[in-house]
């Protein structure tokens, strides 16, 4: 009979999987192998961990909590693992980040290349979704938002100074509708408006003036929780957005958008990664903050703990 610590590791991963096949895979046995150890689980704790159909596996009301009280003790075995690694001091084991997709591709994605080269041996895993995530229910070793979206049970590292964000409108649209020349003059148009998934908050538009930044809610018809989307209704004219430069750069060069309030362009807050202040710090993670921090020309990442938000 296995032990309940030998069962875990196959908690652990159809729970952050949601998947026994998935699971089978990163653990290199079979689908029913992981089955069978989630029954002699199931049967040692005297409670159903998951919900099964034919197309989902999902945690039960019992296996959340025994989830959240697994998860950081399979993190601690981790860390005891990885505090041996720095000995030889080298990185290695998965690493995953939950992010938004803006995030991702501005930040990470054009340097991925660079430290899959400079740290071989660490997986990195990329979870892309604009509602905030569990950390812990999600089994991810970190994640990357802006300040104002984080807990405040969080340890927040910034690996940004901010990204500069300008006002755009395609040339049919203003041509048609005119050239605002102040923001305050954007309320006489259509502006594409961001909603944050998870808060359900609008996203303000950041300008420059007088050397102070302000934050500008705006309005308009149209309303939209994915930045393809605002990006594609300014190419087809159908109102002004404010986005960051680094998304529409290629359509402003080849003049499918224009910018505007050029003079007013403000830089929106800097990205944050953030993990629970409770949780040891492991290598895998501290060589990729200190390595996005050097991508954006930051100081590595002191010793000392960086205040939570």
């Amino acid at each position: 009979m296995s032990s309940l610590l030998q069962l875990l590791p196959f908690f652990e991963a159809v729970a952050r999987l949601g998947s026994f096949t998935q699971a089978a895979n990163q653990l290199g046995v079979t689908p029913p192998a992981v089955s069978q150890n989630i029954q002699a689980l199931e049967t040692r704790l005297g409670v159903r961990l998951f919900n099964r159909t034919s197309r989902s596996v999902r945690l039960s009301d019992e296996g959340k909590i025994f989830y959240r009280r697994v998860a950081p003790a399979m993190s601690q075995i981790d860390v005891a693992a990885d505090d041996l690694r720095i000995l030889r001091g080298q990185p290695s084991g998965l690493l995953r980040i939950t992010l938004p997709q803006l995030a991702a591709s501005l930040l990470v994605m054009p340097y991925l290349e660079e430290f899959q080269a400079r740290y071989p041996e660490v997986q990195l895993e990329l979870f892309t979704d604009d509602h905030f995530s569990d950390l812990v229910l999600g089994s991810f070793d970190a994640g990357i938002r802006m300040r104002a979206m984080l807990q405040k049970d969080m340890i927040a590292v910034p690996i940004d100074n901010g990204q500069r964000r300008v006002v755009i409108a395609s040339p049919g649209y203003l041509a048609q509708r005119g050239v605002p020349l102040t923001p305050a003059a954007l309320s006489e148009h259509n502006c594409l408006r961001y909603r944050f998934p998870g808060s359900g908050k609008f996203e303000p538009w950041y300008f420059r003036q007088n050397d102070e930044h302000l934050s500008l809610e705006v309005g308009g018809s149209l309303i939209f929780n994915e930045d393809r989307l605002i990006k594609d209704a300014a190419l087809a004219g159908l109102g002004m957005t404010q986005r960051f430069r680094g998304t529409v750069q290629r359509e402003l060069e080849n003049g499918q958008l224009v910018e505007v309030l050029a003079d007013y362009a403000g830089d929106s807050p800097g990205f944050f990664i953030y993990f629970p202040a409770s949780r040891h710090m492991p290598l895998k993670l501290r060589v990729f903050v200190d390595f996005m921090r050097e991508k954006q020309a930051l100081q590595d990442m002191p010793q000392s703990a960086i205040a939570a938000p």
